[in-house]
């Protein structure tokens, strides 16, 4: 079981796609509690669970058919007063997750009962007996004129509301057919000022009301208005909040990513196990060659190594022509220890037989540093460039820099491939051992350096002003993006894609795995060479932008069957 979750979790680091997946499903799983315990962690909410009358009245005061009704006349006041009675229940919590202080509010919490006087309130339910006791005497009332937003003048407190309250009923019993004379003292609205709240505590609000108008069906305003704002918080209300909120929906939609991901882990995991194309044999294996193809290889030769913990395999690639010749010393004798990777069909007619085992295809670039001001070349353009008739690239319509030429050594096939696709003819001699010579000598007609590796050369067009040098378009495009230096030009305006092969884009080249004759038996290079064919090794060519030479259904790629 152990084993099994590390193998999992290794493919689950060893893609980039999964690690970006990963971290979207803990983005989306914790910006909800980021939300509320760091960017909105103080907030209110509150709920209405009654808003209804109070139903005591004894006489039928609208529903003239019904005949059992009692219609004693000295009742009829009293009745018409209770008629118009009502009771709102409000239930406040603190569902955040700090304290809220009264300094936290920017406008305080209050409730408005539009066409509604306020008669009595209490606090009920309260967490804490001292919570019950500080709501209750912050308690303030007030009249909210038609329209405003902000609470008018405030007005009594809790007690001095009780007191008038107990004027209007001994008004009403003195007098029960005039009833009540009106106070024109009404308020509509009741703020809650200096309200503290520790996290998890509530309350609940009582309030009992007078319908102001006397409507003919007896029916009372049921508007409830609510107000109040907190920094770096919020107030609402509990049954207008969406039940599929945003965090609600972020939880859901990573909790479905995280199926999905362990999912297609463990899947892979298995099917990686039962592959065909995964057959494990112990022993000693040297990959040499191009470095411009060097990313693949290692991913694919970590997962062949991961899964068959018996193989060795090391890789040392730096050109393509040095790897042929090694091969072409040593393939006789140890014809199943090294295998070379080779930019294009090889050239150097070695002295033993090969054979030739297409992996992808290269698609190459040319790339400029920035401070050439150059973003497209033709053909005959670099040509020129390559041969000395420009030497600064304001003659090209850029910046007023020298123009400095990066290139390979000898031994590297990316070289050649570029001689025979672009120029036509040599790069030319080396004349500068760093490239910064402000003029060519005398003797050669441009400044250029050599360079041993693919990232070698990217570093050294990065950092050179008005340089130009070429690399396998993958490479060159994540370097780009990371150096933030250098860019990738057009060619006759076309960008280095395969799928600008078929519009005329000249510059790439099929790789070539070459190894001294074919491999026999059940040779750790001929396992080897058989993963290359995997749905792995295919998806991981595909992902970091080289298309494999055999797709899923075990057809070649017609790319690989040309000789670019």
């Amino acid at each position: 079981m152990l084993t099994m979750i590390q193998a999992i979790a290794e493919l689950i680091a060893q893609r980039q796609e999964n690690v970006l997946l990963g971290i979207l499903i803990v983005l989306l799983v914790s910006s909800p509690l980021a939300d509320r315990y760091l960017v909105r962690r103080r907030r209110i909410t509150y709920r209405v669970l009654y808003n209804s009358k109070i139903g005591l009245s004894p006489v039928a005061l609208h529903d003239v058919d019904d005949r059992s009704t009692v219609t004693d006349p000295r009742l009829r006041e009293y009745a018409r007063t209770f008629d118009r009675l009502s009771i709102v229940i409000i239930r406040v919590r603190n569902t955040g997750g700090y304290d809220i202080e009264p300094s936290d509010f920017t406008r305080p919490l209050s409730f408005t009962f539009k066409g509604r006087v306020i008669w009595n309130a209490r606090v009920s339910d309260a967490s804490t007996d001292r919570l019950h006791d500080a709501v209750r005497d912050h308690l303030e009332f007030f009249t909210a004129t038609p329209g405003s937003v902000v609470p008018g003048d405030g007005g009594p407190d809790v007690r001095t509301l009780r007191r008038l309250l107990a004027d209007r009923l001994t008004g009403l019993v003195k007098s029960p057919v005039a009833g009540p004379p009106e106070d024109v003292r009404q308020w509509n609205g009741v703020r809650l000022t200096g309200l503290s709240l520790e996290r998890r505590q509530r309350f609940k609000l009582v309030v009992v009301l007078r319908e102001q108008g006397d409507p003919a069906d007896g029916a009372i305003s049921k508007k409830i208005e609510a107000g109040g704002a907190l920094t770096s918080g919020w107030v609402k209300d509990e049954k207008r909040q969406r039940r599929l909120g945003w965090p609600v929906a972020a939880i859901a939609a990573g909790v479905v990513l995280a199926l999905a991901l362990t999912g297609n882990v463990v899947a892979n995991y298995y099917q990686r196990r039962s592959d065909p194309a995964l057959h494990c044999t112990s022993g000693h294996l040297r990959l040499e060659g191009s470095s411009a193809f060097s990313d693949p290889l290692r991913e694919i030769a970590r997962q062949y190594r991961r899964a068959c913990p018996s193989a060795t395999i090391d890789l040392q690639l730096a050109g393509s022509r040095a790897g042929m010749h090694d091969l072409s010393a040593i393939g006789g004798e140890d014809p199943g220890g090294l295998a070379v990777l080779n930019d294009g069909p090889d050239t150097t007619r070695p002295a033993i037989a090969l054979k030739s085992h297409p992996v992808a295809v290269v698609v190459y670039s040319v790339i400029l540093s920035d401070a050439t001001g150059v973003t497209n070349l033709s053909l005959a353009q670099l040509r020129d460039i390559y041969r000395g008739r420009y030497h600064r690239w304001s003659e090209l319509g850029g910046d007023d820099v020298p123009i400095r030429i990066v290139g390979r050594d000898g031994e590297s096939g990316s070289r050649q491939v570029f001689q025979n696709r672009l120029l036509g003819r040599s790069e030319g001699a080396a004349s500068s051992t760093e490239c910064r010579e402000s003029s060519p000598p005398l003797h050669a007609p441009t400044i250029r350096c050599e360079l041993r590796t693919t990232g070698e050369l990217i570093d050294k067009v990065a950092q050179t002003p008005g340089a130009i040098g070429y690399a396998d378009a993958p490479a060159a495009k994540a370097a780009a993006a990371r150096l933030q230096k250098f860019h990738v030009v057009t060619l006759d305006g076309r960008l280095p894609d395969a799928t600008s092969i078929a519009q005329g884009y000249p510059f790439w080249t099929v790789e070539y795995l070459y190894t001294a004759g074919a491999p026999g038996g059940s040779s750790l290079l001929r396992n080897f060479i058989a993963f290359l064919g995997s749905a792995d090794a295919r998806a991981e060519l595909g992902i970091r932008g080289y298309p494999p030479c055999i797709d899923r259904n075990g057809d070649r790629n017609p790319l690989c069957t040309q000789t670019p």
